[in-house]
């Protein structure tokens, strides 16, 4: 027994050197935290991209059921997605919808979206157009 006390004696203190080696050698992680909206960098538009809503009315012209959005500039791409938001005065969604850009005929890149009820044109206020997660200017 003693014999066998004395070739496990290494092999245990160097399989304790090992692990003591491997806590050591993690590198330690700190991680700070703020509060939303505490930051002091902001994020800037660099997209080169605007938007013009052309409006689809129900037969009574009473109420938008869809949209057709065309875009301009350098920055814009076939198959990006689109969302649109159609807000009343205080800021709420009355309705939205999504697609990708596609490409007609003549070169304009445009998105249809329909929505799945007519919104009222009496309580539409303005529309929110965001691509690539930036709300673009109409």
């Amino acid at each position: 027994m003693n014999r066998l006390f004395k070739r496990i004696l290494p092999l245990v203190g160097a399989l304790v050197f090992l692990m003591v080696g491997a806590a050591l050698a993690v590198p330690s992680i700190t991680v700070n935290l703020q509060k939303l909206g505490s930051g002091s960098d902001s994020f800037s538009n660099s997209l080169d991209v605007s938007a013009n809503v052309n409006f689809i009315l129900s037969t009574d012209g009473m109420s938008v059921t869809g949209v057709k959005v065309y875009f301009t500039g350098s920055d814009v791409e076939k198959g990006a997605t689109v969302y649109v938001h159609l807000l009343d005065a205080s800021g709420n969604t009355l309705d939205s919808g999504s697609d990708s850009i596609t490409q007609d005929g003549s070169g304009n890149f445009y998105v249809e979206i329909s929505f799945s009820s007519g919104v009222p044109i009496d309580q539409l206020d303005s529309v929110k157009v965001i691509y690539k997660g930036q709300e673009i200017t109409s």
